[in-house]
């Protein structure tokens, strides 16, 4: 079957892209080229870009890679090192003040190789929610939970409040600078507050579908709201990373780690529990 002509244009323009992404690597990094460098030696607009790469860069990236032309992976990961760049600049500088040379400089790359993976400031904190959220650390729990609870491994209601109060406390304490910078979100990005909000519903999710499971068996009160129920083990460990000068001056300031699980699980299940309403006499 003859090609037609829009085909042939379709594959002219897709070459042309894939050849000056070739020229302008042989001349330096990869990750240093932008989208505009490679349309300019492609004579073609960022739309078209779009058109034949629609994942972006790193479809472009993949594509020389499956030619051969580019390693499997570069020397390191480079879109990792400038989210931790962005975490670390924005949690001490706020989002606003923050610039991409700031990044860049934090990063140790250039503002091309910046600009390759990240276009501007709201991509880098959608980046950033996506990859440091505590809904990550916590999705990997309840998922062990219910593998465990499918091999027949005895679970009680205090073991797995315990396993994902201790997800979010070892979530908290690994990215208190993404906690801190999650508060900054709310109040002057309210576009990338609502990302954060959605992967926090969704990483709760297990878990409140677990809560109310067992207040349908009876075991725990209907009138608790598990949303709240989370909400409440949630903050506790949010607090102490978004105010870690307060709580020095607290009194619980000294518990362990694990001191501190114990005892919040232990008010949590009494709240929660049902129990037999005690004689009016003896109440």
């Amino acid at each position: 079957m003859p090609i037609s002509s829009d085909e042939k244009r379709k594959n002219s323009g897709r070459n042309r892209l894939i050849n000056a992404a070739q020229q302008l690597a042989k001349e330096r990094p990869f990750d240093e080229i932008t989208i505009d460098d490679i349309i300019k030696i492609a004579e073609l607009s960022r739309p078209a870009f779009y058109y034949h790469f629609a994942g972006g860069k790193e479809a472009l990236r993949s594509e020389l890679v499956g030619c051969g032309f580019l390693s499997e992976a570069p020397a390191q990961d480079t879109r990792q090192v400038i989210l931790e760049a962005a975490l670390r600049v924005f949690a001490r500088s706020g989002v606003s003040a923050a610039t991409l040379d700031d990044i860049a400089a934090e990063a140790h790359v250039s503002r091309g190789a910046l600009t390759w993976h990240f276009h501007c400031k709201e991509e880098l904190l959608t980046g950033i929610i996506k990859h440091f959220g505590p809904h990550s650390m916590l999705r990997t729990v309840t998922e062990q939970i219910e593998q465990d609870l499918q091999n027949g491994i005895p679970l009680d209601d205090e073991a797995i409040l315990r396993r994902i109060a201790g997800a979010f406390y070892d979530s908290f304490t690994a990215n208190s600078d993404y906690t801190r910078l999650a508060i900054l979100l709310v109040y002057t990005h309210p576009e990338v507050a609502d990302i954060l909000v959605n992967k926090i519903a969704t990483g709760r999710k297990s878990v409140i579908k677990y809560i109310q499971k067992r207040q349908e068996e009876g075991r725990f009160c209907k009138n608790i709201d598990p949303g709240l129920f989370m909400q409440m083990m949630g903050i506790t460990f949010a607090m102490r990373v978004i105010c870690p000068g307060l709580n020095e001056s607290l009194s619980f300031e000294h518990l362990s780690r694990d001191e501190v699980i114990d005892q919040l699980v232990t008010l949590l299940l009494y709240g929660i529990v049902e129990r037999k309403q005690l004689p009016e006499e003896t109440a």
